[in-house]
């Protein structure tokens, strides 16, 4: 190693030591763990507990570089660096943010404001270590070419005056020159060594751009030209800009001769032909009268960081499964088209809103991979259903929305609502699966009257729901009247969240019979709700409200221990009744709760009921979903002795295939098919199957809605063995039931 070559070792070991790292973060253990891993680098510290502080500290003591935090409590890292930008003093000093913000709007703001590199917490120190080299030496290289270039301007104006001197002292002359001639190449080849070694392009140009002093070897990896190109057209470099860009950059370098500085993003044209992104940084040097002499700048490749933070972009607004747009880009094209309407008298659009029917029974029985294949393939098929023009977006789960743009009547939307249903009617092929469903769809055609995107899709909603609850499968178009029905339900959900607390609710009691002896063989147990202004609230109304809340698990419970708890008052008070049954409904949500069996232990040893005593009640549907879960949960309360009842049997599933696997007492017929008994044939024979069906299985058979002495008597024909109905008795109140079994009205 040379003299020369140790000096400028010498010197890089020396700058590294003199240089100073500001560290702005809230958190003590941050400033600690940071501090002492640069510390031990040999960097200089110095640390600020808020952007405040920071600030204040830039003013005394100018800082090499900034690790700076994003979130603290009295300026955020965003404006910290928006001001150290604005200000002459600090605006080179590079940033670095240092987050536990990881999305993608957050970085993309960072890079906006200035910050050079963005770090997530938690941190690797290495990693820090390894960036804020990386910044630093970037720096030293600027600041070595800058006093590089100082040197060869005083080593220019030296070697002016020693060639004055020549003619005084001719025999020095030679011994001079080739001090300064090498002593010039040593400068020189240090610098080019340090340029050559950058991956940025470094390049100086007289200030009309009529020659070019210097261009390092960089420029033919960034631009995929030689040299040579460069060299040999001044304005080669302004040519290769993109021609979207170029307008845009020709005033940029026309006004910096003004300004001094540039500093712009654009796209060139690689010789691959490619688009590439750079950073173009630019400084006017002037003379000593304030004309401009040459410009010098240096040249970044920023591609990677443009296709990072257009993906970060994308990935924010689009669905990761499905491709579709997401909620977020869903709802800004739905503001756009609303402000587009506001300006075009006439203009209509409308909004779609669907919900796939029974998804859920899908993702549970199949899997969550089979459910993910499936709603890719209903995505592409929405797409398949739609204009050009449309977006179609996935708003979160098994809810999908569209936008139709542009249309005449209102008609057209609803002619693509029913080429979807039409879809939807044939099965959808996951290859390995085959997989039937339907769908359920809100269809809000804008008005002047609405003035926000979320108003649109909220009535959207509300017409959705309305076609799922008339039966699924169906569009419906919302209209005023939805909306106040809406409010209604809104209301009520309300109000009975308050209902169990301020004790709204209370039993009546429906028995049910034998109908060999007419003699009183259980109850069931019918919830009412006593409104302190709406007065008795049909169960019909509210427990679908109930449902969807997830209140119904909170009515389920109070229902099964008020139940229990009366039937022990009555097994007290008439002895008698030790060998009725209570039976209790059970809701599908009660039945997927993991603490049911625990819950109903509890309900029997606080009411002193044993499990033959009582009898729950479940819907076939209720069977059917997840049913190796229900029936595990079904034989463990057989196990108890409680008595198992499947509820309006024959409307659900078609489940008389699963009857065997499920662990059931009773097949309790459903009053429709009782109702119509009589006058139908076809309804007569469905009863007499149900009744055979539960003799084979060795169940029992409970007819509900027996109302007429008919109907009894075909019932008995058919050897069904038990009843309930208005025709033994309507539901009653704890006392009216007390008061019938005194009176012998009800015989046990």
């Amino acid at each position: 190693m040379n003299v020369n070559t140790f000096s400028f070792v010498e010197k890089a070991a020396e700058r590294a030591r003199e240089q100073l790292i500001l560290i702005v973060d809230d958190l003590p253990d941050n400033l600690r763990v940071l501090s002492t891993a640069l510390a031990g680098q040999g960097f200089q510290i110095r640390c600020a507990k808020s952007g405040a502080i920071a600030l204040m500290a830039v003013q005394t003591t100018s800082p090499d570089l900034i690790l700076l935090d994003i979130k603290m409590p009295d300026l955020d890292g965003y404006e910290v660096c928006q001001r150290l930008k604005s200000m002459e003093l600090t605006r080179d000093i590079p940033v670095i943010f240092l987050s536990a913000l990881d999305d993608a709007f957050d970085q993309v703001k960072a890079f906006k404001v200035g910050g050079v590199d963005y770090i997530t917490k938690p941190f690797h120190v290495e990693e820090v270590l390894i960036r804020v080299r990386h910044q630093l030496d970037l720096q030293a290289a600027k600041a070595e070419i800058q006093q590089l270039n100082q040197e060869l301007e005083h080593r220019v104006e030296q070697r002016t005056a020693q060639l004055a001197k020549i003619n005084e002292e001719l025999s020095l002359e030679v011994i001079e020159r080739q001090h300064i001639e090498e002593s010039l190449r040593v400068s020189e080849e240090r610098l080019e060594n340090i340029l050559s070694s950058l991956e940025d392009v470094v390049w100086s140009v007289a200030a009309d751009y009529s020659q070019i002093f210097y261009l390092n070897s960089a420029v033919e990896k960034v631009y995929g030209y030689s040299i040579a190109s460069f060299l040999g057209n001044p304005s080669f470099r302004l040519q290769v800009i993109h021609f979207e860009d170029r307008d845009r950059i020709e005033d940029a370098n026309k006004a910096m001769l003004a300004t001094g500085h540039l500093c712009e993003e654009y796209r060139i044209l690689h010789a691959n032909g490619e688009v590439r992104w750079i950073n173009d940084r630019s400084h006017v040097i002037y003379d000593a009268e304030g004309k401009p002499l040459r410009i010098n700048g240096i040249v970044r490749d920023i591609t990677e960081q443009k296709q990072a933070q257009q993906q970060l972009i994308y990935d924010a607004l689009h669905d990761a499964l499905t491709g579709l747009p997401n909620r977020n880009l869903f709802m800004d094209r739905v503001e756009q088209t609303l402000k587009h309407s506001k300006r075009h008298s006439g203009y209509l659009f409308a909004i779609l809103f669907i919900d796939l029917d029974r998804f859920k029974m899908i993702n549970d029985s199949l899997g969550h991979a089979t459910g993910d294949r499936f709603l890719k393939a209903i995505a592409q098929l929405l797409e398949s259903c739609l204009r050009p023009s449309d977006t179609v977006a996935r708003f979160g789960g098994d809810e999908f929305t569209i936008l139709i743009d542009d249309i005449q009547e209102p008609s057209e939307a609803i002619v693509i609502a029913e080429r979807i249903l039409n879809k939807f009617l044939m099965p959808v092929d996951l290859g390995d699966q085959t997989i039937f469903t339907s769908a359920s769809i809100g269809i809000v055609i804008s008005t002047k009257d609405y003035n926000s995107g979320a108003d649109l899709l909220r009535d959207a909603d509300i017409a959705m729901y309305c076609a799922k609850s008339l039966g699924r499968g169906r569009y419906i178009l919302f209209d005023s009247e939805m909306y106040e029905q809406n409010l209604k339900l809104m209301q009520l959900d309300s109000d009975l969240r308050y209902a169990i607390e301020r004790q709204e609710f209370e039993l009546h009691y429906q028995p049910f019979v034998a109908l060999a002896t007419n003699k009183l063989v259980g109850f069931e147990a019918l919830i009412r709700w006593r409104h302190p202004e709406r007065g008795l609230v049909s169960p019909t109304e509210f427990i679908p409200v109930a449902e969807d809340s997830g209140l119904i698990v909170a009515i389920g419970d109070w229902v099964m221990h008020e139940a229990c708890q009366q039937l022990r008052k009555w097994q007290t008070l008439f002895p008698e009744t030790t060998a009725l049954k209570m039976s209790i409904n059970l809701a599908s949500h009660q039945v997927r709760e993991s603490n049911l069996i625990e819950k109903l232990d509890r309900v029997l040893a606080a009411t002193g009921i044993v499990g033959s005593s009582i009898c729950l009640e479940i819907t076939e549907s209720t069977l059917m979903d997840r049913s190796e879960l229900t029936i595990d949960k079904l034989r463990q309360l057989r196990a108890r002795n409680i008595q198992l009842s499947i509820d309006d049997f024959g409307q659900g599933y078609s489940s008389l295939g699963y009857l065997r696997r499920f662990p059931i007492n009773t097949l309790k017929i459903d009053r429709a098919f009782i109702d119509r008994m009589a006058a139908d044939a076809e309804n007569l024979e469905i009863v007499r199957t149900i009744v055979v069906l539960a003799k084979t299985l060795s169940m029992n058979v409970v007819a509900e809605g027996v109302e007429n002495q008919q109907q009894v008597t075909m019932l008995k024909q058919l050897d069904c063995k038990f009843a309930q109905g208005y025709f033994f008795s309507r539901p009653l109140p704890v006392l009216a039931l007390e008061q019938a079994i005194a009176t012998k009205i009800l015989e046990i």
